[in-house]
């Protein structure tokens, strides 16, 4: 696909002076093109993305997409997805969402709940398993770099955070919390599932509020013998928030990209480093085609992630919330003095894809 008329001065200049003395981050995209071919790796290629998240896909967990829209790995093999990311060095992810919301509301009966030990969760759980064993040896087999679980609440939640009135997922729950809880067992359960077809499997959790039942849930699979990573989303917002006032347009409670990722650490102290973390950015919304803070906040968020820790760089990952193709780029209404290459040159310069 021929570069949008912005991207050339970035491919002409090169990288900014600034680059040069930085570290650089894996760069993450939530969703990706599964069209076939995938007509959009080479450019996502020159912009700076390493990674992307595949959805939606037939997978071991119940999903809400219709099932008509829902590929499998021979579709993305017979249709040459897979070959077109592999061709321009992009690493692909297996995508599952939500998990496992929509598996609790289908679960959920009176008196029982998905984490409890009685019939009606016991096979639901069950049936997780055995799609596991049928699907993922099929994902490793195909190159995938490892899975994918986006475990926001969609559904069970209804306005009580606490789930005292109205249990939802994550909340209402409190005796299953704990080791010998059933949010660690059943995810104990499925990961054990998971590492008995693709060993040490490497699994993205994305959403990581801090919930303590979501808390004991990703390490029931730490506890399985793979290898969790968060996909934060406190890590979104940057800047002092004069493009608007949500917390994904300024810095969540003034911490940094690395220092929130070590709060995270507070929240979920079984993974004790900033590698296993990949924290979230949404620098620009294209379905309502607005910036949530400038592109200068943006390359601050980049460097955090680059620079701040001295163990290493901390992946990254973009939401777009809405298409992301060259045309979507062009379609922003940027604040006054940025642009679309201010932006992408933020990110070309601080992506492993572009240099070393």
């Amino acid at each position: 696909m021929p570069s949008p008329a912005f991207l050339v001065p970035a491919l002409l200049a090169g990288l900014t002076a600034s680059a040069h003395a930085s570290r650089r981050v894996d760069v993450h995209l939530f969703g990706a093109d599964t069209s076939p071919g995938a007509p959009l790796a080479p450019w996502y290629r020159e912009i700076g993305i390493t990674d992307v998240w595949l959805y939606t896909l037939q997978g071991a967990f119940p999903q809400d997409q219709p099932p008509e829209t829902q590929l499998s790995v021979e579709d993305l093999q017979a249709t040459g997805v897979l070959d077109a990311y592999r061709a321009h060095g992009i690493r692909v992810w297996w995508f599952e969402r939500p998990v496992p919301d929509v598996l609790y509301a289908q679960a959920k009966q009176p008196g029982s709940h998905l984490w409890d030990d009685s019939a009606a969760p016991d096979g639901a759980w069950e049936a997780v398993c055995a799609r596991v064993a049928e699907i993922y040896p099929r994902v490793r087999a195909a190159g995938f770099e490892g899975l994918v679980y986006d475990n926001e609440a969609y559904y069970s939640y209804e306005g009580d955070e606490t789930g005292a009135e109205k249990p939802w997922v994550w909340g209402g729950h409190s005796d299953e919390y704990g080791r010998a809880g059933g949010y660690h067992r059943r995810g104990q359960q499925v990961g054990r599932a998971i590492h008995a077809v693709w060993p040490q499997a490497k699994v993205i959790m994305v959403y990581a509020f801090g919930y303590e039942g979501e808390r004991w849930w990703y390490q029931g699979f730490e506890d399985a013998g793979l290898r969790v990573h968060l996909g934060i989303e406190h890590t979104y917002g940057a800047g002092s928030g004069e493009l608007g006032a949500e917390w994904y347009q300024s810095w969540w409670g003034g911490r940094t990209t690395k220092a929130t990722c070590d709060w995270k650490q507070t929240q979920f102290p079984f993974l004790r480093s900033n590698a296993r973390m990949i924290a979230g950015l949404f620098p620009l919304d294209f379905g309502a085609r607005k910036p949530n803070y400038r592109a200068t906040d943006f390359r601050a968020q980049l460097d955090s992630a680059a620079n701040d820790d001295p163990d290493g760089p901390i992946a990254v990952w973009l939401w777009p919330q809405g298409p992301f193709t060259p045309e979507s780029w062009e379609a922003v209404a940027y604040a006054e003095g940025d642009s679309a290459f201010d932006y992408l040159d933020a990110l070309r310069s601080r992506s492993t894809a572009v240099g070393p």
